[in-house]
């Protein structure tokens, strides 16, 4: 589910946002509300004592004097009442809770002589000589400060996330083109041709990308002149040899057929060091008919009659002709010469998919071992390696890279059989 940064990016966002949210209402709770809180039921406190007190001062006369006082003035902080609000202590917050707490722990002042309205208003009871009274002086938040920053934390949690993917989509989007210019580079000589303009490190990546790509251009520049000359200097003894090998014919029969075959054996590892070398990559795609391509592969192998051909007739393919040819003729060769007959060839498509199947009724290989085989000069064991280059398969397998497809292999107690996947290649 995480399997890119941009998911794991978010991810890591979800859970930083909540919990710094939280941390920062558990910091605000208890390094300023809480001091706040704790400085109004002192102040408060102080307040009740400091009534008490001049009460107490008080004849009878006096006290109903003032308690009458206090119900006339007009301060709209100050309220007077014979008895406690009815909504008084019916629903307690956070806020108001704490505050008579820490009013009964600390201040010693009783709970039942404290109420607090829905208001937030802050009553206190006074005794009279005649009666005792309700009287306000302080109000509180109406509504709890922890509740309202929860809700603001609620606001500012999606707003965050919002700002977060925002982040992180822009700087997704540089990545994405670094990601589709590499993957267009299906070869050594293709050039990487972003100029990404993002982030200093990815900007970094994409520059250091266009410094591998000229490196690589020019060693496969190198390597193409190489190859030209190692297939010039070869191929000239090569012919000179031949033409030794005419001249020496009526000589001695076996040794000039034997001479032949080694020559023969040289000019197609040759074939192959160079056909591996080159790579697939340059040939152009063109469309030619499926049936008719692995008919002429048949044709181009040493036991054209030992094979079987099953394919549709009216199937057309874009591919690269030359190299399919060049892959399908080392499949064959590979089943004729280590399986045994009979060897079949195989063609079935699925919308735009064609897989092509070489199969021969041989004990043949583990698939696992078989796929061993691909690495560029690997050597099967005796029952399945020859005299080759052991670049056989890694020649299929570039082949099969050449078109977006791969090369599998599947043993059974019967058969073995290389399949040849090529995802894009059927156009009717």
């Amino acid at each position: 589910m995480l399997d890119s940064l941009f998911r794991q990016n978010i991810a890591v966002l979800a859970a930083a946002i909540p919990g710094a949210l939280l941390v920062s209402l558990v910091l605000i709770a208890g390094l300023v509300l809480r001091p706040q809180i704790d400085r109004s039921a002192a102040d408060t406190a102080q307040m009740i004592r400091s009534l008490d007190l001049s009460l107490r001062q008080m004849d009878p006369s006096q006290q109903i004097d003032f308690a009458e006082a206090l119900r006339a003035t007009e301060l709209p902080d100050v309220l007077v009442a014979e008895t406690a609000p009815e909504d008084a202590n019916l629903q307690r917050s956070w806020h108001s809770t704490r505050f008579l707490r820490v009013l009964s722990d600390r201040h010693g002042i009783s709970a039942s002589d404290v109420l607090i309205d829905a208001k937030g208003r802050v009553w206190v009871r006074i005794h009279t000589s005649d009666r005792p009274y309700w009287l306000s002086l302080r109000t509180l938040p109406a509504t709890d400060p922890i509740a309202g920053l929860a809700v603001a934390s609620g606001i500012a949690l999606p707003a965050a996330l919002a700002g977060g993917i925002a982040l992180q989509r822009r700087i997704a989007r540089p990545l994405k083109r670094l990601e589709d210019a590499v993957g267009r580079m299906s070869r050594p000589s293709d050039a990487y041709d972003s100029d990404i303009e993002g982030p200093r490190e990815i900007a970094a990546v994409s520059r250091a990308l266009t410094e591998m790509s000229e490196r690589l251009q020019a060693a496969e520049a190198d390597r193409a002149l190489m190859l030209a000359g190692v297939s010039h200097d070869l191929r000239t003894p090569l012919t000179k040899l031949r033409l030794t090998l005419a001249m020496l014919r009526d000589s001695d029969a076996e040794l000039v057929a034997g001479a032949e075959r080694n020559m023969l054996r040289i000019e197609g590892m040759l074939r192959q060091f160079l056909d591996f070398a080159r790579g697939f990559e340059a040939e152009d795609t063109r469309a030619v008919p499926l049936r008719s391509l692995l008919q002429q592969a048949i044709e181009s192998c040493t036991e054209p009659a030992a094979v079987m051909l099953d394919a549709p007739a009216d199937v057309v393919i874009e591919v690269k002709a030359a190299a399919l040819l060049r892959a399908l003729d080392n499949l064959l060769s590979n089943a004729l010469r280590h399986g045994k007959p009979p060897v079949a060839l195989r063609a079935r498509t699925r919308d735009r998919a064609l897989t092509i199947d070489v199969r021969d009724a041989g004990s043949g290989l583990l698939p696992e071992e078989a796929r061993e085989l691909i690495r560029p000069f690997a050597r099967g064991n005796a029952a399945r390696a020859g005299e080759g280059t052991g670049l056989g398969l890694a020649i299929v397998d570039q082949v099969a890279k050449a078109h977006r497809g791969e090369v599998d292999f599947e043993q059974d107690a019967q058969t073995f059989t290389a399949h040849l996947s090529l995802p894009q290649a059927v156009v009717a």
